[in-house]
């Protein structure tokens, strides 16, 4: 589940598209003009917040609610996994899957108006065709099939796991394949006139992928790894960035990560470090018109499924939100959740990703000795 702070609470940066900072000891209400019978202000931007209260109460100077966040994020989790219904179709295996979703494709394409033609998926800037993409979402649908304990010794030391082959009688939902590639193609038509002129390519987005901190690998499982720095985001450039070029760099981001056949078959890791990161510069750092559409895009659009979302040098604020929204997360979900405590991250990241060979060198202010991610080795 990609469900790692960066993207859980992320659903909060786009709720309402009022904000401001107090100052200490200023009275106004929610319109933000000055009053002399409003409560006390949340500094909203004050990064020291200790307690549950000041951080529920926060998202009132943020324009919004702690139970429309909540909401929010409810409705973009619960459309993670998708689910089996009465009447779907099985396959019992790939090759098999594939044409049966193949001819669902061919169906809905004659009896209706969905546009089947892929035309804003960046498959050239990946050598990919349409059969691939289809491939990924019938492997996403297998996921849940996939045993934790191997007896055939196809097992991964590390934190999380791998996505172990299914057993012979586990059949292949080819119709949820088909739901969730249905969302997929609609979410990239809603956002098409920003995908297509110019092409989603790397040369076209590298300006927009330079202003975070992204590196991409795989780990000692063979496992996609997918490390994210909030605190090297060069925040001003973000804020200053066109909407369109920040969902360009997301889509063709996320293209990389699920059309990564190690992805698919081994699984997915994501390395989160929150050091440096305050509470303001965090809730305003997605463009107010990204936030949930990116949200629901990367957890409940695309085919990707995490083994492992790790948690690094979270500040208080942090570790706040993520106290009261883990109150609705899943017992397996947060078995997929690995906080790496301070002085621990060596010890942990060997345990997260096999050691030092697998982590980017500029990542963190832990060992690294990968000197070209995948795509600096593939792109750059």
């Amino acid at each position: 589940r990609l469900c790692s702070l960066i993207l859980i609470l992320a659903v909060i940066t786009s709720s309402n598209n009022k904000f401001f900072v107090a100052a200490k000891g200023d009275t106004c209400d929610s319109d933000n003009e000055s009053t002399s019978t409003c409560e006390p202000e949340i500094y909203v931007g004050d990064d020291n917040m200790s307690s549950t209260w000041e951080f529920m109460s926060a998202f009132s100077k943020l324009g919004t609610s702690w139970n429309h966040v909540i909401g929010e994020y409810i409705s973009v989790v619960q459309g993670a996994d998708g689910k089996d219904m009465k009447g779907d179709e099985y396959a019992t295996e790939v090759g098999e899957a594939l044409k049966m979703l193949q001819v669902m494709l061919k169906e809905s394409a004659a009896t209706s108006d969905e546009d089947w033609s892929f035309s804003t998926s960046p498959l050239d800037s990946f050598g990919k065709t349409v059969d691939d993409i289809l491939l990924a979402f019938i492997r996403w649908s297998m996921v849940d099939n996939y045993h934790d304990n191997p007896e055939d010794g196809n097992s991964c030391p590390l934190i999380g796991g791998i996505n172990n082959p299914s057993s012979d009688t586990d059949k292949i939902n080819v119709s949820k394949a088909f739901r969730r590639l249905t969302a997929y193609q609609h979410w990239m038509q809603s956002v098409s006139s920003d995908l297509q002129d110019p092409p989603l390519t790397y040369q076209s987005i590298k300006s927009s992928l330079s202003i975070f901190s992204i590196h991409v690998s795989h780990d000692e499982c063979d496992r996609l790894v997918w490390f994210v720095n909030l605190g090297k985001t060069d925040l001003a450039n973000l804020k200053s960035q066109s909407p369109r070029e920040t969902t360009r760099m997301f889509v063709w981001i996320a293209h990389l990560l699920f059309l990564d056949e190690m992805a698919q078959s081994k699984g997915l890791v994501v390395v989160d470090d929150m050091a440096n990161i305050g509470f303001w510069d965090y809730m305003t750092m997605l463009p107010i018109q990204v936030g949930i559409s990116v949200d629901r895009f990367l957890i409940s659009v695309t085919p990707l499924k995490a083994k492992n979302v790790v948690l690094m040098h979270r500040p208080k604020w942090a570790e706040i939100g993520y106290s009261l929204l883990s109150w609705f997360l899943t017992k397996k979900m947060k078995n997929r959740v690995t906080m790496v405590e301070k002085g621990q991250e060596n010890g942990m990241m060997k345990k997260v990703v096999g050691g030092a060979k697998f982590i980017p060198t500029d990542f963190s202010n832990i060992e690294g000795l990968m000197s070209k991610d995948i795509i600096a080795q593939h792109y750059v």
